[in-house]
């Protein structure tokens, strides 16, 4: 028999089983199991033990230190959040999991290891439990569980505070570091098809290697919200300039573009490096001659304030200068409205409820039948508040949810959704991508399935509140 090992929150995309088992079985995955002491969760995750080795690789990794508090999410027998106070000095380790009895096993283990003061776990749902205190987040889940936190993770924790994972990634969220161990294959490696796994800008993308012999372990930076136009004045020898800096943000990624003005207007395109608070960039003008009113900055982006040093090379040499730029107000709240995946006109209603902004997207002429739910607005649970601008993903056709394996309904208008604004002068620009399901279907007939859009400029319109 398999082993009873449940989790609250997804069926895992790992399992390490015999060969016999799974092709009695006919599958490459466990099968989720129903709760018997929650309704929170819908599934369960597979209690899957981290070898003690890579409990000290991952905490090791994400640099726990003294001044630490770690939160392990599904801590299964408690071995993360005791070698994190007894081995790493973090000032505290809280571990959240579902199953009562290995609650009580982390909380025996707890005293003789020496840490019962500093330690605590906590029976219930990782996904509906608090951990906004982190500044370490330790996940060992799978990928869907991966996916379906990140918004909580990027929303509540400061910028800076580190997310290390075994084995799963982030979707297109880039690590910041990782660490590759070989390891034993112990019984066979089953995962389920991933249709969109070698596609970088979808949450979907999965770019650890063969997790049959590898330990992939990976640490993320939660970046700090820098979307949006900032300006400020920079000092120069031909007199007072200011800098405009209008910055996109998917994540981590940043681009964007830049603006000198003065006796002679400099323009051109940014390349940017964000790591939590710490931003850097390169300013690369447009024309003239090589090497002139090339910028760079270095600092730290705390609120609507940038603070750092600003280095500006002209033909008479390179001048440092300290640099503040300040964000202008933005409001991209209310209804937007562009031609969707089908070219018919669809909406984004972006609102404030409970003191955040969310999301909402419709298509009227969505063709989903009675059975699946009907053309209803759809919540964006994957909405992304950057300051001035956003970030959102989209799976369109998705019945159900990604952690209970929803099935998809193939059509014209499904697949994944992207789409990332700066709000600028009233308006919203910036880029939308779309990517369709490759599967047919009666509602996808060849002659009527789109190409994929890869991503492209982006100029909603404001339609309603």
């Amino acid at each position: 028999m398999l082993p009873s090992m449940k989790r609250t929150g997804q069926t895992v995309l790992i399992a390490h089983v015999s060969a016999a088992l799974l092709l009695a079985a006919g599958m490459l995955s466990l099968s989720a199991a129903p709760l018997t002491n929650t309704s929170a969760a819908k599934t369960t995750i597979p209690y899957v033990p981290t070898r003690h080795d890579i409990v000290k690789d991952l905490l090791w990794l994400a640099e726990v230190g003294t001044n630490d508090i770690v939160y392990d999410l599904g801590a299964g027998d408690g071995r993360v959040v005791i070698a994190a106070v007894r081995d790493f000095g973090a000032r505290k380790a809280v571990g959240i999991e579902l199953d009562a009895q290995l609650v009580q096993q982390s909380r025996e283990k707890a005293a003789p290891a020496g840490v019962s003061g500093r330690v605590e776990f906590i029976h219930g749902d990782l996904f509906t439990n608090d951990f906004s205190l982190a500044s370490v987040v330790v996940l060992y889940l799978g990928q869907r569980a991966n996916l379906d936190l990140r918004a909580q993770i990027v929303r509540t924790l400061k910028p800076g505070a580190r997310v290390v994972s075994h084995q799963f990634g982030m979707g297109e969220w880039t690590a910041d570091k990782t660490l590759d161990v070989r390891t034993v294959l112990l019984g066979m490696y089953g995962e389920r098809h991933n249709e969109f796994k070698d596609n970088p800008d979808v949450p979907d993308f999965d770019s650890t290697p063969g997790r049959a012999n590898h330990d992939m372990l990976s640490v993320w930076n939660v970046p700090a919200p820098v979307a949006g136009v900032w300006r400020g004045s920079v000092r120069t020898a031909s007199g007072d300039r200011e800098l405009r800096l209008t910055l996109h943000q998917r994540l981590a990624e940043v681009r964007g573009s830049f603006q000198l003005q003065g006796p002679t207007n400099v323009e051109g395109h940014v390349e940017a490096d964000l790591w939590g608070e710490h931003l850097r960039l390169h300013c690369l003008p447009a024309g003239g001659p090589y090497g002139e009113h090339l910028i760079w900055f270095d600092g730290h982006a705390r609120g609507d304030t940038l603070n750092g040093c600003l280095w500006i090379a002209q033909r008479d040499g390179t001048q440092e200068v300290q640099w503040t730029g300040h964000r202008d107000k933005a409001d991209f709240t209310g209804t937007w409205e562009w031609p969707g995946p089908s070219n018919s006109p669809v909406q984004l209603k972006i609102e404030r409820r409970d003191g955040r902004l969310a999301a909402t997207y419709e298509d009227k002429n969505r063709t989903v039948p009675v059975w699946a739910g009907g053309n209803k607005p759809i919540p964006v649970a994957d909405f992304y508040d950057f300051g001035g601008g956003f970030y959102f993903t989209l799976l369109l056709g998705l019945q159900g949810t990604r952690l209970s394996g929803g099935s998809r309904i193939t059509g014209p208008e499904n697949g994944w959704l992207i789409g990332e604004a700066v709000a600028q002068e009233n308006t919203l620009r910036g880029t939308i991508a779309f990517y369709p399901y490759a599967a047919e279907s009666p509602l996808q007939p060849l002659d009527r399935k789109p190409p994929p859009q890869g991503r492209r400029d982006w100029q909603p319109r404001r339609v309603g509140p």
